[in-house]
């Protein structure tokens, strides 16, 4: 359930309650103080949400529609993995930086 909560479907669940509250209060939730509330603001509210909701709907069946490539293996292939190192580049002989000096 949570991985279809991306972000264009919380925006749309947050314009769909503020336009709600904009219905419950005439408007006047929508409006800044001194101004007057406009008539069709829950109603830009509302179609904002459902746009936003549509476009979350949206993102959401693409993803699920492309196919993602599979992961890979964590079994190292042959001579292709340096022991202790993390590293995938071929084994090779050590470089003068690896070698370290004998202190007699």
């Amino acid at each position: 359930m949570l991985r279809y909560l991306n972000t264009f479907v919380l925006i749309g669940i947050a314009l769909i309650l503020i336009s709600i509250g904009g219905f419950a209060t005439g408007n006047r939730l929508l409006a800044e103080p001194g101004q007057t509330p406009n008539p069709s603001a829950s109603l830009i509210y509302l179609g904002a949400g459902i746009l936003m909701l549509f476009n979350g709907l949206l993102s959401i069946l693409q993803h699920q529609a492309t196919p993602h490539p599979a992961r890979p293996s964590s079994s190292p292939s042959s001579g292709t993995h340096r022991e202790g190192t993390g590293s995938s580049e071929p084994a090779s002989a050590p470089t003068p930086m690896d070698t370290t000096r004998q202190r007699t």
